[in-house]
């Protein structure tokens, strides 16, 4: 399936000789672009009134596709999550396992995350992800669930949810005091907690409750709690500690508030205002820690909790990205950023799933 952003207008022609080669150049111009940094697709791209990001998209699905192990894996860094995040790239972009140039990869890549689940359910053990890998595995397998059209894999997927889902929730269920209750820390039985790998638990049960799988609903609102209580009334919003302010975590604030409701309440309006204000008053920029942390986050986060600063902050978002992604289509590690080490398919696919954000293909950012 090809999202309706990657078709050609209905009655609008391409122009021919002299004067599409006229209309390229007046692109060029007025957009300030070095021919040389240009594919020839951004060309059409422009000249069919394509938006760039679209072209910025295909571009790096090509290159996600030449990540490809004969495992089906598309990392050799963390193959189960990182396989997984790849995926869900390519889903957010609304190809599935039916569509001609991506389904094979995507099958095989999906079943190669399906191989990296324990017995009892866990993704994390088999790659040394651990409770971040099966979050975002489990978050995966939930979003192809929810668009697959294969009777046989989607039995298969079934399974795999129902039992990911359950070491979710036991591990929730772990007796913890109440600065961590709610949240979910680096391994199953971990006493502990953390907003960063909790939101990824969070999303993916948020994921499985919306394909129509049963999710404890006390599980999700302990989640958006714990979430809330690590923000303060001026919008910082800690990793663990209240009053440390992490930018890369201020969208994953945003996004577990509009998955535990209350967004209409007073309360939850100044929750969401306070964090969306800081944001804007901090805009990213093209450096920093765990920066495609906070491009996904600021994405996902502002579109679904505050929309209408979306609007504007996200073609901002967008412009950075574009501007900096590599030739091959990869996006390189930026100055001050620490994700280096998670290697391109890492920061490609968040990258993706920063730029597909208004294509509202994933369920899991339905409003």
């Amino acid at each position: 399936m090809i999202a309706a952003a990657d078709t050609m207008r209905p009655g609008r022609s391409r122009p021919q000789g002299a004067l599409f080669s006229r209309l390229i150049l007046l692109v060029l111009v007025v957009c300030g672009l070095a021919a040389a940094e240009l594919a020839d697709r951004d060309l059409v791209a422009l000249a069919e009134g394509r938006h760039p990001r679209d072209a910025a998209i295909d571009r790096a699905l090509d290159f996600l596709r030449t990540q490809a192990r004969p495992s089906g894996a598309l990392s050799e860094q963390h193959p189960t999550a990182l396989t997984a995040l790849a995926v869900m790239a390519h889903l957010a972009a609304g190809r599935t396992t039916e569509d001609a140039a991506s389904g094979e990869l995507l099958r095989r890549g999906i079943e190669h995350v399906l191989d990296g689940q324990d017995l009892d359910g866990y993704f994390g053990r088999k790659d040394g992800s651990r409770m971040y890998g099966h979050g975002i595995a489990t978050l995966m397998v939930a979003e192809a669930f929810g668009l697959c059209r294969d009777e046989m894999l989607e039995a298969r997927m079934r399974l795999a949810l129902e039992k990911a889902v359950a070491v979710t929730v036991k591990a929730a269920q772990i007796a913890k005091s109440d600065q961590y209750a709610g949240g979910w820390h680096y391994e199953p039985n971990g006493k502990s907690s953390d907003l960063s790998l909790s939101g990824w638990q969070l999303m993916a049960l948020h994921a499985t409750d919306q394909v129509g799988l049963a999710v404890p609903p006390a599980v999700i609102q302990g989640a958006a709690r714990y979430a809330r209580n690590r923000v303060t009334e001026d919008g910082k919003v800690s990793y663990n500690n209240i009053g440390d302010d992490r930018p890369a975590l201020r969208g994953l604030a945003l996004l577990s508030a509009g998955v535990g409701g209350g967004l209409d309440t007073p309360e939850g309006k100044r929750h969401i205002a306070s964090i969306t204000a800081r944001i804007v008053a901090d805009p990213i920029q093209w450096q920093g820690a765990f920066l495609f942390y906070r491009f996904y986050y600021d994405a996902v986060g502002l579109n679904r909790a505050a929309p209408e600063q979306w609007a504007t902050y996200g073609d901002q978002l967008e412009k950075l990205l574009i501007e900096h992604q590599s030739p091959d289509g990869s996006w390189p590690t930026a100055p001050g950023d620490n994700e280096g080490g998670f290697g391109p398919t890492y920061r490609t696919s968040m990258a993706v799933l920063a730029l597909t954000v208004r294509r509202h293909v994933l369920p899991a950012y339905q409003r």
